[in-house]
């Protein structure tokens, strides 16, 4: 049993679609519902008063339909993927997919 193929969080990706004339982008599809492991990488911490907290997180899961600027729904609040999500495509068992999100 791989820790890829039964994740412990539940993530509901939003696919974007293409940019429209005012810069924003509408929905492309059907949202995914799916289980996933979601893990930290960083937290900005406030160092002057005024300033917010930033914190990203690492998506990974055995297929990860997801791409740039996607909305992600995950806990109650809204995360945007940065970048492109990373393929790794090791062996049979090894290969998965990583995304960094980051709050909206």
């Amino acid at each position: 049993m791989s820790l890829l193929d039964h994740g412990t969080e539940t993530i509901t990706i939003y696919p974007a679609g293409p940019p429209r004339p005012d810069g924003t982008r509408g929905p492309a599809g059907e949202p995914v519902t799916m289980r996933c492991r979601v893990q930290p990488i960083a937290s900005d911490s406030p160092g002057v008063e005024g300033y917010t907290t930033t914190t990203t997180y690492r998506i990974l899961a055995r297929e990860l339909p997801a791409g740039p600027w996607d909305r992600v729904a995950w806990r109650g609040s809204d995360w945007t993927v940065t970048g492109q999500p990373e393929q790794y495509r090791g062996s049979r068992r090894t290969r998965h997919d990583t995304a960094t999100i980051r709050r909206r």
